[in-house]
Order: C-alpha cells, then structure tokens, then sequence
C-alpha cells in the first residue's frame, strides 16, 4: 500500500470513476444526447414547515435549520433541514452542500487568476506562465476540435504496430510513462517500513468503474450500470475509427478483460488491510513467476533498471493478468489498450469525446445532468495535474490572509492540548501503551496554508499548442519527479495536495496534519466569526486529522511514522472492541433501501469524525473558560456548537452519487457524519437533553468510547 493510498483526508467532493488508484482523473460536464436509463432521484428530507429566527453575523445559520424535528430524533435534520429542502442538487452537481459551496466561491476567484494569467506574457517556466499557457489550451475549444484525435494518433499508431505480446510490456511502459494506466499501476513512494528510503510499488488498476462490485454485483443497477458502460467503450471506439461491428465487439471484449482482472482485485474493504498489501518481491522472482509479461523491459522504459525488489500490494491481481494476458489473443489487447488511451484522454480531446466521458462519467454513475461551464471543468482538470500547485502559488499570493494561519495554528495548540489531557485519562488503556500514544502525539508535524518552498517547475513544458500534449507532458514530468526520489533522502516538506484545494490531510508515515489555504475559509474558518463556531467547524477539521493518527489504521504506525505496533496485545484487542461498537452502528445506517453504509470501509473516517468533533468541542470549552455565556435565539454556545458542526456536513445527493459514495468511498455520507458521532457523544446528550431511548442516543453498552 502505497503512500497516496495511505494519505487520510478530511473529505473526497467527488468519488473516483476507476478502479485505478491515479489522481489524473477527469471530471466534465455536459449532456450527451444518448438516452439515460436509469433512478436519479435526490436524496434528501423535505420538512413540512419553516421557523424564522433572528440572522446574526458571524454565528450558525438559523434559518437553515429545521425546528420542526425534534434534537433528539434526527440532528442532522433538525440542524439543515430547510436548506436541504430549499437546496436540491443542481443539473450540473452529483451532490450539493457547504463543501460544493465553498469550491464553488473558491473557483471564482481561481478563474480571475487563470484569466489574468492566460491574458498575460510570463517567461517560461514561471509559474504564471504555467498556468495561464495550460489554461489557455484548456480553453481553446474551436482548436481541440479542429484538431479531433490528432494528439494521440501517434500512440495509435503504436499500438497497432505490435506484433508480439512480448512488445506489450515496452509500450504499457511509455504508457504509464505518459499517466495512462492499463494493466495496473507502479510507482516509487517511501518505504512502510524503512521509512528512511523510496521503495517501488506495484498496484492492481487497469479497471475504469469505480470498483469491483461495479464488474461482479448481480443486481439490476449494476447489470444497467454494465451495459451503459459496455455501449460507451464502443462509442469511443468508434472515436478512434473503429466500424460496426468491430466497436461493439471490441467493447464486449474489453468488459470482459476487466472483469476477470476486477475479479481477482481487492474490494475498497480488503485495500484497507495495510499488512496484506506489503508483499516483497525479487524483480528476478517477478519475471520468472509471470512470464507472460516482458518486466525487464517495463522496468527498464520506466526509468528502474537498478530496482531489485518491487512491493507488490496485490499477489493474486498480478497473477491474473499474467494468466489474462497469456489467454488473450493480441488483437483483443491492442483493443484494450486503445480503449485506456481514449478513456484518458476524452475530456481533453473533442467536444463529443468529453460529451460522452461526462454522460457516463458523471450522469450514469453520479447522476450530473449538465455539465459545468468550461472554465469550471478546466479548473478541476488542473487540478489533477502538476500545474496544480503553480495554480495553488497564484491563489496564495492572491487571496491567503496571514492571521487565518496564525489563528489557526493557535486552535491547532489548543486542540493538540485536548488530546493530549484525554489520551493522559484514558482508563482502558495502560500505562504503557499511553506513554506510546502521548509520545506520538507530541510528535505530530504540522503544515499550514502554504508549502515553504515551491517545486522547480523549470523542466516541465506548457505551451500554447495541445491540451493533450500539456497534459501528457505534466504527467511525464510527474513521473520522473517520482523515479529520481528512489536515490534520494526523504523531503518531508513536500505537500500532497497544491494549497489551494479546499481538503486536508493526514500523512502517517510522516505522522504530520496539513491544513491548505484553500480550506481556511468560510464556512470552515471565518476570522471574524464567534469562536464556537471556528472551533465546531474548522476546530472539528482539525481534530478529526490529529484523530487519524489514532484511527484504525494510523494507529499502526508510530510517533516515527514507522509501520510497527507500538500497543500491548491488551490494548489493542481493548481498542479494537471499542471500534467494532462503530462498525456495528454505521452498518445499520440506510441511505437508500436495501443499501447499507459499509462501517468497515468507513471505519477510519468514522472514528476520525468521532474524535475530530470531540477534541474540537473541548478545546473550545478550553478557549471560552472564564468568558461571559451569550444566548443567540435561545441556543447557548454549547448547542451552537453542535449546530455550527452539523450545518458544515449538510448536503444533497443524486441517488447514483450516493451509491457511488456508499459503494466506494471510505468517507460515511454526510447525514451519517453528523447523526454518527453525535450518538456516540455524551457531551451532546448533556447539551440537548438527549435521554436513554431517544434516537440520537446509543444504548449505552454500544457507544463507542475511543478517544
């Protein structure tokens, strides 16, 4: 399991269309004329009658809530329920809520620094110059379509010119060279237990739904979900040049190839098994046990002659593919691998290309019915580029307010305090195993707005002539970026994410939390907002990161970020016993009928929001002692809190986003978020009179009392 894997973040807006673990992701936004047979319903509460409250600046949102609902029946609904009626998810969103809000505002502001950018002359390599150029072609619609597949025929035309399966490993080579990614994936990431060195690993891919289940479940949605998929492989296809009945064909085959590989894959639940994934393997042992596929010369193309052990995360998926492509005759992988390089490249060619990677992409999996304007789209696409983080520069010199990171970090303090006092007063847990947890705790590391140095940019290559050429050449320089870590020391002030995403993260194997610039905004932080409300929602943000390092699976790695146990055997079966009460409860979540909240693939992100709002709840009752209680609309600061927290998670769904969500994403949908944590917390009982009975209030022989 590699690095980017392990990376545990606050939120995930919008869920992977693939099975493939790559970032590059597309997302785009139009509706194609085709048909869509399928249930797109919202998912939401419409509550029969509204309150007027008093509007206060600075404080909760009064008249988003719906006091018609009881506190105690459903918090969730009582705290966002007339903005959920009043706020259904628009034609262009698979799901609608503060986090799309924010993106929404923050989008705004990067679209004036791309325009300004893209009207103006930098030198090369400048990281304006950067953006503004990527920009520009991302733009430049009437180019990409006069030029139609031009930009990748010459990869075309390398695929047809294989002879011999044995020429297949040298062109996936290029290929994943380039961040296209049939088969599987590889790539150099730190070591989960030699954290002092870059290891090569290798990762199950080469599937574009969303994940196993997609390819296997035999109910009807995803028997639908098939054929829509199968009918948009062959209407790419016929992109590429491919004739009737040839595409149909190929599509029918290309299904059937993934789904022998999905077959064989990890589901979302096993991927989080950190100890089956770390298998050590000889390249020697590699390529004896796997002859099928050409390694020597892969490794070679992908810049790791030298390499001598890969980790390979999943055995039996690699064993698959080397029987796949043994069983496969060469016309039908030449198919495959046609397939992967338009799938990539779709929203980065035509307009009918992109048209039809949204109508699949985003309406039948997610529910989207339009597509967003282009400047939006090309706002995400950078994202998942290496021009993010130029992108991420621009916004910070732009728009980042200097006290937001100072009282930020002031919170950080204040909640680091918190944890540490709880961990200290832990009773089921001993005395030495405390020592451990305390020593982790005082080693956190933390990064805050911005990184303090920037990444040389002066080797990467945009211009002003191909969308398809910049984004090939951003994924190249990604690559050898990733390859020459191999020989170097670790940089542990490298980020994972550019500063102006509206996200955060924690890295166990650095055992640090980072805090982008992008998130220190409204609703998350407001600098001139009351103080329970900072700490209810960016307090709760923070929290919910120091937690990660104590989750399920941060909780594996020590204060070093070192993969070991640092528990006695007594104290991990005690946590575990505590854990297990969360996966019990979250399984009995149904957001949509027949279709249960998955509790052990939310695991970690449910005890990190469990964690997160209890260590923020404190910290503020720490930050207002000694300081005058103020009633507003009759809630006192301790139900603000809870309010304030609940209101940050509100939001609407498609009813295929929220499959999607249920299916894949290790984060609980967002009722789940704020009704979960809240019925495991006695601190809330006490606030809103919640009793024993009551259905926001565990039994309480199954409350989770973790952290």
């Amino acid at each position: 399991m590699n690095l980017k894997k392990l990376i545990l973040s606050l939120l995930i807006l919008s869920v992977a269309t693939s099975c493939k673990t790559k970032k590059q992701k597309d997302t785009t936004h139009t509706t194609a004329t085709t048909d869509v047979k399928q249930t797109n319903k919202v998912i939401t509460t419409e509550p029969e009658e509204t309150y007027s409250y008093e509007k206060v600046a600075g404080t909760v949102n009064f008249e988003d809530m719906n006091p018609a609902v009881s506190p105690v029946t459903d918090f969730y609904e009582y705290a966002n329920g007339t903005w959920l009626k009043n706020n259904p998810v628009p034609p262009t969103e698979e799901r609608w809520g503060s986090f799309n809000v924010l993106v929404k505002e923050n989008n705004e502001k990067l679209k004036l620094i791309l325009e300004k950018c893209s009207m103006s002359n930098f030198n090369k390599g400048d990281y304006r110059q950067l953006v503004g150029d990527y920009y520009y072609t991302y733009m430049d619609s009437a180019k990409r379509n006069k030029d139609g597949i031009e930009p990748i025929k010459d990869w075309v035309k390398k695929i047809d010119q294989l002879k011999t399966k044995k020429e297949i490993a040298s062109l996936v080579a290029n290929m994943h060279n380039y961040g296209i990614s049939p088969f599987f994936e590889m790539a150099a990431e730190q070591d989960l237990k030699d954290i002092n060195r870059y290891a090569v690993y290798a990762s199950q891919g080469g599937m574009r739904l969303p994940s196993k289940d997609y390819y296997l479940k035999k109910d009807a949605q995803s028997e639908e979900i098939r054929k829509e998929y199968q009918m948009h492989i062959s209407r790419l296809m016929m992109q590429l040049g491919y004739k009737k009945p040839a595409h149909e064909d190929a599509a029918k085959n290309i299904l059937t190839l993934e789904t022998n590989l999905a077959d064989a894959a990890m589901s979302p639940v096993e991927l989080r098994n950190i100890e089956a994934q770390y298998n050590v393997v000889n390249v020697e042992e590699l390529i004896k046990k796997h002859p099928e596929f050409d390694w020597k010369n892969y490794l070679n193309i992908r810049g790791l002659k030298g390499v001598t052990q890969i980790i390979v995360n999943q055995p039996a998926f690699f064993d698959r593919l080397n029987t796949l492509i043994g069983q496969t005759s060469l016309p039908i992988l030449k198919d495959y691998l046609k397939w992967h390089l338009i799938a990539a490249t779709a929203t980065k060619l035509t307009d009918d290309t992109e048209k039809e990677s949204f109508y699949f992409n985003n309406t039948i999996l997610k529910g989207a019915k339009q597509m967003k304007p282009r400047w939006e789209r090309a706002i995400t696409h950078i994202n998942y580029t290496a021009v993010s983080e130029p992108l991420g520069h621009a916004f910070v010199d732009t728009y980042f307010k200097p006290e937001a990171k100072q009282k930020v970090n002031e919170m950080v303090d204040n909640i680091m305090k918190v944890f540490e006092e709880r961990l200290d007063k832990l009773e089921w847990m001993s005395t030495e195993t405390k020592q451990s947890a305390l020593k982790k705790l005082a080693s956190f590391q933390r990064k805050l707005g911005y990184p303090d140095k920037w990444t040389d940019f002066s080797e990467l290559t945009i211009t002003r002539e191909s969308l398809v050429k910049n984004w090939l050449n951003s994924n190249y320089f990604l690559h050898k970026k990733n390859i020459e870590k191999i020989n170097k020391p670790i940089d542990r002030s490298e980020w994972q994410m550019a500063p102006h995403i509206v996200n955060a993260y924690y890295n166990p194997l650095w055992n640090e939390i980072v805090f982008p610039a992008g998130i220190m905004q409204p609703p998350f932080f407001d600098i001139n907002a009351e103080d329970v409300v900072n700490y209810a929602r960016m307090g709760a943000v923070i929290g919910h990161e120091f937690t990660h390092g104590f989750d399920d699976q941060g909780a594996q790695f020590d204060y070093t970020g070192a993969f070991t146990n640092w528990w006695t055997d007594n104290d991990r079966n005690n946590f575990n016993l505590r854990t297990a009460k969360l996966v019990e409860h979250y399984n009995e979540f149904e957001p949509i009928s027949g279709l249960f909240v998955n509790g052990e693939l939310t695991l970690g992100e449910n005890i990190a929001d469990l964690g997160g709002v209890t260590l923020a709840y404190y910290a503020y009752k720490r930050s207002a002692f000694g300081k005058k209680k103020t009633k507003i609309n009759g809630f006192t600061p301790e139900q603000r809190f809870f309010i304030a927290y609940a209101q940050i998670w509100k939001s609407n769904y498609t009813e295929n986003a929220m499959r999607n969500q249920v299916l894949t994403n290790p984060h609980s949908p967002s009722k789940y978020r704020v009704n979960g944590p809240l019925a495991n917390m006695p601190e809330f009982f006490e606030v809103f009179h919640v009793k024993e009975g009551d259905a926001m209030r565990r039994l309480a022989h199954k409350i989770a009392k973790i952290w």
